[in-house]
């Protein structure tokens, strides 16, 4: 049984496999007869919980699209019908998954609450979403790339903006991975002290904090961003809106960079803020491609977290 908890705790020869097994995947669905035969069907009889504080498009979408094309059934929980923290210790909650569920996609606010989950389960706990971080978006993003441009290895990724909990997965994969991050955004919203501890303890070199962001984005492969107010963040004041603007993505800033470089928004995106009104409209631009491939990636998750390549 494996947890997919965060890029960090999964070995570089198991993300890789991930990716290569989230290839195949994909190029089997175009191809009926193959994919019928070895993946249609490879989590019969499997029942995949998804519990959400958090709302939810892409990732519950994505994740039942995964399960069902596999094979496999949904159970949503909502937190207002069950038991879970109402009369019931998380602990129980998480006995009580792993008798009746196969696997548990869990999106919450604490992290905490993600690995107490985790540490009383009995079935493989995925992270789908935390305030600290979101794996499965990130190593979408990565397989997205590759699929795109060949090995992720070596390149330099720009992130403008919020170091928000996507950036910290992204710093999680560049230290297994082996590219560079550049983060270019405003002194309050520069990666945070847990963030830097995990770059120094680990790899001091792919973390490079840049102010300008033209400098930043200059021979960059990948420019990626991200809504500058999460879900659940209180809306910034004007100053702090006013500190953002120059960190906003346009066709003009991705110019700087390399020819081929690419652009991606884990979405849903706020248009005319973090990035311009015509940026879904650039070819440099995939946010649409990447939404897609976190069906093919999350069937992959599930697949590894079950043991099944």
């Amino acid at each position: 049984m494996n947890n997919f908890l965060n890029i960090n705790e999964i070995t570089p020869k198991n993300l890789s496999a991930i990716l290569e097994d989230a290839s195949k995947i994909k190029e089997a669905t175009l191809k009926d007869a193959i994919y019928n035969e070895r993946y249609s069907r490879c989590l019969n009889n499997t029942i995949t919980g998804l519990l959400f504080e958090k709302l939810s498009t892409r990732t519950r979408l994505s994740f039942e699209a995964a399960v069902l094309k596999l094979g496999g059934q949904v159970s949503n929980l909502r937190k207002d019908e069950i038991h879970l923290g109402q009369g019931e210790t998380l602990q129980d909650t998480s006995v009580m998954f792993s008798l009746f569920l196969d696997v548990l996609v869990l999106r919450v606010y604490e992290e905490e609450k993600l690995y107490e989950f985790a540490r009383h389960s009995k079935i493989p706990i995925i992270n789908g979403l935390t305030n600290e971080s979101h794996p499965c978006q990130v190593l979408t993003d990565i397989f997205t790339f590759q699929e795109i441009r060949g090995s992720i290895t070596g390149k330099k990724v720009v992130w403008l903006g919020v170091a928000n909990n996507v950036f910290q997965s992204l710093l999680h994969a560049a230290a297994s991975l082996n590219f560079c991050i550049v983060f270019s955004g405003p002194t309050k919203f520069e990666p945070s002290q847990k963030m830097l501890e995990f770059t120094q303890k680990y790899r001091s070199d792919i973390l490079t904090i840049e102010k300008n962001p033209v400098v930043a984005v200059e021979n960059a492969d990948l420019i990626v961003t991200d809504k500058w107010v999460s879900m659940h963040d209180n809306n910034l004041r004007k100053s702090e809106l006013n500190d953002l603007e120059k960190y906003r993505v346009t066709r003009e800033l991705l110019s700087v960079a390399n020819k081929e470089v690419l652009f991606m928004h884990c979405l849903p995106a706020d248009k005319g803020q973090e990035v311009s009104l015509d940026i879904f409209e650039d070819k440099r631009c995939v946010a649409i491609q990447e939404a897609e491939n976190r069906m093919h990636v999350q069937k992959s998750i599930l697949r590894w977290c079950l043991g099944l390549f």
